[in-house]
């Protein structure tokens, strides 16, 4: 055997062995503990399936997932869930089926008439109330994580109801492909697919992370006879987006504050108004003297964000002579990372909260330290 041969055999075994390395590295980053498979199980008894009865209808049919986040039996789910395809209207009736042991939500004992209470159709969510006619009933419900604080390659698991995996419940495992904070949106290589909608994304301490709301397959044409038109198409991959559960903490908290209005049970849902955005602006000075820092450079990150990168710059700006910048978009109120660089001062950097009370920022720059 040539030594060319050898050393082709010798980097082939190496390579072989640094794929099966990291792949029982990657085994070993997933594998959930005794402690976290107890807790994604008790939020498994907080999901549900959604089914719908239209004027056509000569039964209930299984329509999506939906999640208990009050002990009272209030249930968050998406809109499209419950609305008639892309009318506005929603369903006549509206279920929702517990599962006897944690998997099957077959049982009509279980399954209990929703009625809407909030509607924000911007993000495609709603809050629903089980109306329970007899005994006062206390639900399993999940705890609302903090969604704002997940970060990049964190661990989600999906409960839902998919039309594919039939009337049991069915668990897929994934982690943090991104965050569009901008537009309320969590990435994930978790599956999303028909039938999750409405569900639950829950952290390995099992609560509520996000709402599976829609999927985007990557999918390409395929000319197979080469004629120029597409003989069949190809799914190369998908990312599920789910709304981030501080939304649904948010409606929960405009539901409570409106709980002291008397609402019959014939009565519409209430809108969910808009998330109002803040138009972010300030001045730099230095911290020495107080004088106004020209030409700097300020960006707001995602929280956490340790360096700049186009994924992660939210929104940025420029001082004038006087030192003061706006950032050219209008963030929602939420926690971000501010980083400031200018020339001959140290680098800025620090965690933020902005809101409507505090959008007016003062960021005083060091000198750089002597050598």
């Amino acid at each position: 055997m040539s030594d060319m041969k050898k050393s082709a055999m010798v980097m082939a075994l190496i390579l072989a062995l640094v794929l099966f390395s990291a792949a029982q590295t990657r085994k070993r980053d997933v594998t959930l503990s005794q402690q976290s498979r107890a807790n994604i199980r008790q939020a498994v008894a907080a999901v549900g399936l959604i089914l719908v009865r239209g004027l056509d209808d000569a039964s209930p049919r299984p329509r999506g997932s939906g999640v208990i986040v009050k002990s009272d039996g209030v249930v968050v789910t998406n809109h499209h869930v419950i609305a008639e395809g892309k009318a506005d209207r929603l369903f006549k009736e509206i279920f929702f089926a517990l599962s006897e042991d944690g998997m099957a939500a077959t049982s009509e004992s279980k399954r209990y008439r929703l009625r809407p209470v909030m509607l924000n159709r911007e993000h495609d969510l709603a809050l629903l109330r089980i109306v329970n006619e007899g005994e006062s009933i206390v639900f399993p419900a999940i705890e609302i994580g903090d969604s704002q604080s997940i970060k990049l390659l964190d661990d989600l698991t999906i409960i839902g109801f998919p039309e594919k995996g039939g009337t049991t419940v069915t668990i897929s495992r994934g982690e943090v492909q991104g965050k569009d904070i901008l537009g309320n949106w969590i990435k994930t290589d978790a599956r999303v697919i028909h039938g999750n909608s409405g569900g639950a994304a829950v952290s390995n301490s099992g609560k509520l992370i996000g709402i599976p709301t829609k999927v985007i397959a990557d999918s390409q044409p395929i000319d197979k006879n080469g004629d120029g038109f597409p003989d069949d198409y190809k799914v190369y991959g998908a990312v599920g987006f789910l709304r981030p559960a501080h939304l649904v903490a948010a409606m929960l908290s405009q539901m409570d504050r409106g709980s002291a209005v008397a609402v019959s049970p014939q009565a519409p849902p209430r809108m969910m108004p808009s998330v109002e955005t803040v138009t972010v602006e300030g001045t730099v000075k230095a911290a020495a003297g107080a004088r106004p820092v020209a030409g700097a450079l300020v960006g707001l990150l995602q929280s956490g964000a340790e360096s700049v990168t186009t994924n992660n710059l939210l929104a940025w700006g420029n001082t004038d002579p006087d030192g003061r910048f706006t950032l050219n978009k209008q963030i929602p109120p939420g926690k971000y990372t501010l980083r400031v660089k200018a020339l001959g001062y140290k680098t800025h950097s620090r965690d933020i909260e902005i809101n409507q009370k505090n959008p007016q920022i003062v960021i005083e720059l060091s000198l750089p330290d002597k050598k």
